[in-house]
């Protein structure tokens, strides 16, 4: 039920984009898995958006480019804008000067969040054939429902302003800042380890509907600095204000652990007031990518670290984070694209409990279940200072055919991800289980590529962890804006 409800959802918005006028000049969102997207999520990716987001530039494999990704200044001599792809599409004017509005609802979701939708307004301008664009601008709203323990209840809420801006000081810088705020109240807690169970013996009777959740508030002011060093890599400096709110359930296990005391007199968890949380990240990325969308061949690598202090000082939250996020892409036999990607993230400190689940060193994503992590682990099942992931993909477009003036195509995957949290550097600890504790997931997924740069996807997912979210059917649904990696 829940796949036929997703399923038809996200065409629904497909077809709701073109009655609101989308046209492939105004720049969609790569959620290349999620939300900053580009570049990375804006909000943690249990938040699904069909966004538009600022950092990506067109198509560029039919014309035998350099990688779009590298043109944030003005076009090299001999790529006019009236240049047709081999399916018949004009690419986009960067010269003309103009600007270039859409608002169109957005429609997606999983089986953390339930169905998602809400509606983007975005505003592109284009000028001197800056590409992507001159600059973009967009508001995103979104709301998603799902099944609680008092009925259908508003899981999750999202409100999102970003404004991009590349091709500054002759292309070489590119600045994109951000406000967000989002609430969650079925954010998922399973404790810190990587071999808690669902329901701990002490927990048996009563109502346990809330047992592993708490309300997830935050709100966040984010500002990305992308300056070029040499054609491949990019020096990233990101700048991040969070105030973050959680409330806790009666009863739940985030209650409990709050309880307790570690064996060196320190609170098991930390983070349970309300913070502010100033963070900076430093880093390098190394792009080789022939197309931000779809990747056929190339690399996509960060690697950063990270300093956060929280205030007021007497809540004790103060760490640091190293992380890198590394991608591939490959294409062999018969248009076949093998994606790999590997994310390891690291945190030394006095980490507040919710960013025990979250990884990465720009942007945070939730793992090691999630969209960007295990795909059909749930939201928060595992949580350590160590994480690891390791994704890999086989993709191919399968078809392609026109439609309301533009062009579509349509492919598949199959995919397998793997990863494990360590509660600390000891990597020994009780709470961590004992063997590799290797978690998995296994599962395909079609998607629709509209135009150059919207890509509605549905992934299905097996794993034994997905029983955590439904006890029922061990299978978890993700539909998505753009691919995960």
């Amino acid at each position: 039920m829940v796949r036929s409800v997703l399923f038809n959802a996200a065409f629904a918005g497909a077809l709701g984009i073109a009655s609101f006028g989308f046209s492939p000049s105004s720049a969609f969102a790569q959620v290349s898995g999620g939300a900053v997207h580009a570049t990375a999520p804006l909000l943690r990716t249990s938040t699904v958006f069909v966004t538009p987001s600022a950092a990506l530039a067109p198509a560029a494999k039919a014309l035998a480019l350099p990688p779009a990704s590298l043109f944030t200044g003005p076009a090299p001599a001999g790529t006019a804008p009236d240049r047709v792809r081999d399916d018949g599409e004009t690419l986009i004017d960067y010269d003309t000067a103009r600007y270039e509005p859409a608002g169109f609802p957005i429609v997606g979701g999983t089986s953390d969040i339930g169905v998602m939708a809400g509606a983007v307004f975005t505003l592109t301008r284009f000028e001197g054939g800056i590409r992507p664009y001159k600059w973009n601008m967009d508001l995103v709203a979104s709301a998603s429902e799902k099944p609680g323990p008092n009925g259908v209840e508003i899981a999750q809420q999202s409100y999102l302003w970003q404004w991009d801006v590349p091709g500054l000081y002759g292309g070489t810088v590119r600045l994109n800042p951000a406000i967000s705020y989002e609430r969650t109240i079925n954010q998922g807690y399973y404790g810190i380890g990587n071999a808690t169970p669902v329901f701990p013996a002490g927990a048996q009777g009563g109502d346990l509907s809330r047992y592993n959740e708490f309300i997830a508030q935050e709100a966040r002011v984010r500002h990305l600095t992308r300056m070029k060093l040499t054609r491949a890599f990019d020096l990233m400096i990101a700048t991040t204000y969070r105030y973050v709110s959680p409330e806790t359930y009666a009863g739940s296990r985030l209650v409990q652990d709050a309880a307790i005391q570690g064996g060196n007199g320190q609170p098991l968890v930390r983070g349970l007031q309300p913070l502010s949380l100033a963070q900076l990240g430093v880093g390098f990325i190394y792009d080789t990518r022939d197309n931000e969308f779809f990747p056929h061949r190339g690399m996509y690598h960060q690697v950063g670290v990270k300093l956060v202090q929280g205030l007021p000082v007497d809540g004790d939250v103060r760490y640091a984070e190293a992380g890198a996020i590394l991608a591939g892409f490959l294409p062999v036999a018969h248009e076949f694209v093998v994606a790999t990607r590997i994310l390891v993230d690291a945190e030394a400190g006095n980490v507040p409990f919710y960013d025990l689940s979250r990884a990465g060193p720009f942007l945070s994503y939730d793992v090691i279940g999630g969209p960007q992590g295990v795909r059909g682990v749930p939201v928060g099942r595992y949580a350590g200072l160590v994480k690891a992931v390791a994704n890999v993909e086989a993709r191919r477009m399968l078809a392609a055919f026109r439609t309301f003036g533009q062009s579509m195509h349509v492919g598949g995957d199959v995919f397998f991800d793997t990863g494990r949290a360590f509660s600390d550097y000891s990597l020994n600890a009780v709470s961590d289980g004992s063997g590799v504790g290797l978690k998995y997931g296994a599962g395909a997924g079609a998607f629709l590529q509209w135009g150059q740069a919207a890509i509605f996807r549905v992934d299905v997912a097996y794993s034994p962890d997905a029983v955590a979210e439904n006890p029922n059917l061990p299978l978890a649904f993700y539909v998505q804006d753009g691919m995960m990696f």
